[in-house]
């Protein structure tokens, strides 16, 4: 199989959980595309282009149910966050960002997972900014954004259709911001942008489509569990990636 083709099953594998799950995608395709061939850049690139595309879709059908005040706030805290990340990347050493990215979100993590309701915690604005302070960062230096606002969302206590919707809320409007940002500061590959992004996009599309209708079906409290273990091995697999 080419490079391309195992590129496109790899979108439609991860793009299926993101679709079901709201998040995830980027965390299963980075460690799968790095191992197939494609570059750190290329991968931010195909990442943030395939989760706006899918995102987006997703906001239009779930826009009843996002918290528009609370999506602001993470926006609030993304755009700056970006504009650090896309100023600092070219500086920073990647492994060494990888691997504290992973460590602290493996933690926090299994700190969810086992310690469950008892962490009383609830989100205000100043942390929800926060997260997407965060979010931002890792956006335009990984790509891998969902980590910080999986957890807040987490604590909110939400359905799984109010956690994709203010998910789908969130993506649209940091994958917008680190897209231009990057495009501007000429990070985006020209070799990326045809054929290989429109066939991993429509890829990426299938299994969003495909994870979607899983979302209702999935009960509240295992669906929680999942996404506690899904941030769990984002941050395994983005140690060893």
């Amino acid at each position: 199989m080419t490079e391309l083709t195992l590129g496109a099953v790899t979108l439609l594998v991860a793009s299926t959980v993101g679709g079901m799950t709201g998040f995830a995608a980027s965390l299963v395709s980075t460690p799968a595309l790095l191992l197939i061939g494609y570059d750190v850049p290329q991968i931010v690139v195909i990442n943030l282009t395939a989760t706006l595309v899918t995102r987006f879709a997703v906001l239009l059908r779930l826009h009843r149910r996002v918290d528009r005040g609370r999506v602001a706030a993470l926006g609030a805290g993304a755009v700056p966050g970006a504009v650090a990340g896309v100023a600092v990347v070219g500086y920073l050493d990647e492994q060494a960002l990888r691997t504290g990215t992973g460590v602290v979100v493996t933690v926090i993590g299994l700190v969810l997972l086992l310690a469950g309701d008892r962490l009383r915690f609830r989100p205000g604005t100043p942390s929800t900014t926060a997260a997407g302070l965060i979010g931002g960062f890792l956006s335009t230096t990984t790509s891998l954004n969902g980590p910080p606002v999986a957890v807040l969302l987490d604590r909110c206590r939400l359905d799984p259709a109010e956690f994709v919707a203010n998910f789908a809320g969130y993506f649209v409007v940091t994958n917008v911001v680190s897209l231009a940002l990057l495009g501007a500061q000429g990070r985006v590959p020209p070799d990326i942008l045809w054929p290989a992004l429109p066939v991993l996009v429509l890829a990426a599309i299938v299994g969003n489509r495909l994870g979607g209708a899983l979302t209702d079906r999935v009960p509240v409290a295992t669906f929680a569990t999942v996404v506690k273990l899904l941030v769990v091995a984002s941050g395994i697999a983005t140690l060893l990636s």
